[in-house]
C-alpha cells in the first residue's frame, strides 16, 4: 500500500474548497429531476456530485456501480441514466422500495390507463376496513383513516406490479401530509395545530407529478437505449457480507449515515406501519413495524446500540472516542460503535471493488458534546487500513441543502433555527476518493 507523505489529519487541513465540486449554479430544478422526488427522504446527497463521480471514474459504459447505503436511489437512479449496471443495499425495506420505483420506467401511457382505473376502484371502494397497528390511531385521526384505506384499496387492485408499486411510493411519501406528524420535523412529533389536508386530494397531486416526472424519464432513457439497462436494490445491513461475489463492482458510491444525526427507521415509521398491516403484499414487514425497536437497533448510527468493543483500525478514532468519554460516556459509545460498524462496511466495500476499482465516500464532519467528529478523516484511515489507497480527498461547499443546516449544541442532533443551544452543521463536506489495490 502507498504511504502518504502527509498524515491523514495534515493531508484535510491542507485542504481547500473546490469550486467545481459546489454545483452552485445548480438549482432546485435540476436536483429534483426526473424521479430524483419521487418521495421525501432525510440528507439526500444531489445528483450533480453522483453523475460527476461516475463520469470521472466510470468511463466505461459495460462497468457496473455499487451503493451499499442506497437510501432513496440517487447512485442508481444516475447510473442508469448514464448506462451502467447498478446495486444498491439498504437495511430500511422504504429505501428498498422508493429505489426501485425510481429505477424503473414505466410507459407513460400504461401509467395514464393506470391512474383512470385507479379512480374507477375508487369509486367503487364502499367500507374497507383494515386490521391496524395501534399506532396509526396515534398519528391520524379516524376519518383519515377510512379514506385512506379506501385509496390503498384502489391501489391494490391494480394488477401491473411496477405500476401498483409507483401508486404506492406515492402513498408512502402522501401519509406524513395526512398525518398528525409536525412536517418541519425530522422527529416523530405531534402538530396539535396541524391542518390536516385531504387525503385523496393529496395523494393525486403527487401521483400527477411522478407520472410528469416519469414522462421524462421514460423518454430520455429511451433515446439512449437504457431502459433495460440493469439496476436492483436489495434490502440488506451493510455491515455484514453482502449477497454478491467477490471482485465484480468497478465503482462504489456512496454516503453513509452520520452517527446519532437521524434515526431513519424513526423517519419512515408511518410507512412500516401501515404497511406492515398488510403481510399479503408486504412480506415480514410487520416484524420491522411489531418489533420496531430491535429493528431500530440495527441501523448504522443509531443511539440504540447496545456497546461493542474492538479496534477502530483508525487512530483519529481512538483519539475521538476517548475524548467522549471526559464528556459523557452515552455518546462515546455511540460513537465508537459507529466506527466499529463502518469499518466493517469499508472492508466489504474492499471485497466487492475489482482491483483498482474506486471507492467513493461522500461525508461530512461534525461535533457531539463539544468534540469534533471527524468522519471523514476517520474513513480515509480505516480504508486505508483495509487496502485502500489515496486518490483523492475532495473538499466541497454544500450550498443546495437537502437537510436542516443546524443541530443541537449538546447531543449533535439536527434541530431547529429556533433552538437557542443551535450551532451550523455542514458547511462543507468531503468526498473521498479511494482505489482497490
Amino acid at each position: 500500500m502507498e504511504l502518504l507523505t502527509k498524515t491523514i489529519e495534515e493531508t484535510f487541513l491542507d485542504l481547500q474548497p473546490r469550486e467545481e465540486w459546489s454545483f452552485r449554479d445548480v438549482g432546485r430544478s435540476q436536483t429534483t429531476a426526473f424521479t430524483h422526488d419521487y418521495h421525501r427522504y432525510p440528507a439526500k446527497f444531489i445528483p450533480q456530485i453522483v453523475r460527476k463521480l461516475i463520469e470521472d471514474y466510470a468511463p466505461n459504459r459495460t462497468q457496473t456501480v455499487c451503493d451499499p447505503f442506497g437510501g432513496c436511489g440517487t447512485t442508481l437512479v444516475e447510473a442508469k441514466m448514464l448506462g451502467h449496471e447498478s446495486i444498491g443495499f439498504d437495511i430500511n425495506p422504504v429505501a428498498k422500495l422508493i429505489t426501485q420505483t425510481k429505477i424503473t420506467a414505466i410507459n407513460p401511457r400504461t401509467l395514464a390507463n393506470s391512474r383512470n382505473s385507479f379512480l374507477e376502484y375508487y369509486e367503487s371502494a364502499q367500507s374497507v376496513p383494515y386490521k391496524h397497528h395501534q399506532r396509526i390511531s396515534y398519528w391520524f385521526d379516524e376519518s383519515t383513516i377510512q379514506e385512506l384505506d379506501k385509496i390503498y384499496f384502489a391501489i391494490r387492485q391494480i394488477k401491473n406490479y411496477n405500476v401498483r408499486r409507483f401508486f404506492l411510493c406515492s402513498f408512502s411519501h402522501n401519509l406524513k401530509n395526512c398525518s398528525r406528524w409536525l412536517m418541519k420535523s425530522i422527529k416523530p412529533t405531534i402538530d396539535k395545530d396541524k391542518i390536516l389536508q385531504d387525503p385523496k386530494e393529496t395523494f393525486l397531486q403527487h401521483l400527477d407529478s411522478m407520472i410528469k416526472k416519469n414522462d421524462g424519464f421514460y423518454s430520455t432513457l429511451a433515446q439512449s437505449g437504457y431502459i433495460n439497462t440493469p439496476a436492483k436494490m436489495y434490502r440488506r445491513d451493510s455491515t455484514k457480507k453482502l449477497p454478491i461475489e467477490s471482485a465484480i463492482i468497478d465503482l462504489i458510491i456512496t454516503s453513509p449515515p452520520y452517527v446519532t444525526s437521524y434515526e431513519y427507521a424513526d423517519l419512515h415509521q408511518l410507512s412500516l406501519l401501515w404497511f406492515g398491516d398488510d403481510p399479503q403484499h408486504f412480506k415480514k414487514w410487520h416484524h420491522f413495524s411489531n418489533g420496531f425497536m430491535d429493528f431500530r437497533r440495527n441501523f448504522i448510527g443509531s443511539s440504540s446500540k447496545e456497546e461493542k468493543s474492538g479496534d477502530f483500525n483508525s487512530a483519529i478514532a481512538t483519539q475521538i472516542v476517548n475524548g467522549l468519554i471526559q464528556v459523557e460516556r452515552p455518546l462515546a459509545v455511540d460513537v465508537a460503535n459507529y466506527f466499529l460498524d463502518m469499518k466493517k462496511v469499508f472492508a466489504e466495500m474492499h471485497r466487492i471493488l475489482k482491483t483498482g476499482g474506486k471507492a467513493c465516500t461522500i461525508i461530512g464532519n461534525t461535533s457531539l458534546g463539544g468534540v469534533e467528529i471527524l468522519n471523514a478523516q476517520v474513513a480515509a484511515e480505516q480504508m486505508q487500513a483495509v487496502g485502500f489507497k489515496k486518490v483523492d480527498f475532495i473538499k466541497r461547499e454544500i450550498l443546495n441543502k437537502m437537510i436542516t443546516p443546524w443541530r443541537d449544541l449538546e447531543s449533535g442532533k439536527f434541530t431547529s433555527k429556533d433552538n437557542p443551544s443551535k450551532t451550523r452543521a455542514y458547511e462543507f463536506e468531503y468526498v473521498i476518493v479511494m482505489e482497490k489495490v
